[in-house]
């Protein structure tokens, strides 16, 4: 059978939703054509097809012959300098990867959950994760995906890391890149209602719509700080207001192409 190859194009609040689907219907990989407001992206299958929902979004649709699918994976990951000195390099290439003088490196096997290091969400939330955090400080990310943001604050020295995912199926995949780095923490399937206790910092780098149901609950559960990515700069303002109206004060925020970032605290 021949593997297939559709190209879609959805609004960029859309994209982490419509790959994490697309992989739930049988997508062997994604790749991304270009990203905005709205991202242009290629999904592979061999078997499965597309789930009924994203079809407005389909492009276009060929064939493609076989090849060795590891290889080609492997061609779109190289190592990312994300910034404060903070490297994230994919699994395979642990022990030849040559880490830079007084570097932090994490390394991530990619695969359904969200965060390789490549998208400026990640990146931002990154970078004021190694700004603020505080050696001994319990840390909690909300919307884990690969567990990339808790592997960091472990790394960090948080005395207490927990992340948590509504996203099924992900525990194999969060273990795996916890020992790729030495490092454990504690995995929740859920999202943040199913967490016990408070934070000294609370990280959630998700998308607009599915982050602002949640801004009353993530406002309950850190005693810190709250970082908050995956907002549109087209979307800043209004999402500022929001905050507001929820009594929490943005102190520092922070932009990267399309996206923006910020530091609250109430």
């Amino acid at each position: 059978m021949d593997y297939r190859v559709y190209e879609l194009e959805v609004p960029a609040s859309e994209y982490d939703l419509a790959t994490s689907e697309l992989f739930e219907a049988g997508a062997l990989g994604v790749e991304i054509v270009s990203e905005g407001e709205t991202v242009t992206f290629k999904a592979y299958f061999k078997e499965g097809s597309l789930p009924e929902r994203l079809k407005p979004y389909l492009k276009s649709v060929s064939p493609l012959e076989e090849r060795d699918w590891n290889s080609e994976w492997k061609k779109h990951y190289a190592p990312v300098n994300v910034g404060s000195g903070i490297w994230v390099v994919p699994s395979w290439m642990k022990g030849e990867f040559k880490e830079p003088e007084g570097s932090l490196v994490i390394y991530i096997r990619p695969g359904r959950g969200f965060g390789t290091g490549t998208h400026e969400t990640t990146k931002l939330a990154m970078r004021f994760i190694k700004k603020l955090l505080k050696e001994g400080d319990s840390f909690l990310d909300v919307g884990c995906g690969s567990g990339i943001l808790s592997i960091l604050a472990a790394k960090l020295g948080a005395s207490e890391v927990v992340g948590c995912d509504i996203q099924p199926n992900l525990q194999e995949e969060i273990e795996e890149n916890q020992r790729l780095n030495g490092v454990e923490f504690t995995f929740v399937e859920g999202s943040v209602n199913a967490v016990n206790g408070k934070f000294d910092l609370v990280v959630a780098n998700i998308e607009k719509h599915h982050l602002e149901p949640l801004l009353p609950l993530l406002a309950e559960k850190f005693k810190g700080t709250l970082i908050l990515s995956g907002i549109l700069t087209s979307q800043r303002d209004q999402f500022v207001k929001t905050l507001e109206k929820l009594g929490l004060r943005v102190v520092e925020e922070a932009k990267e192409g399309e996206w923006c970032a910020f530091v609250a605290r109430k």
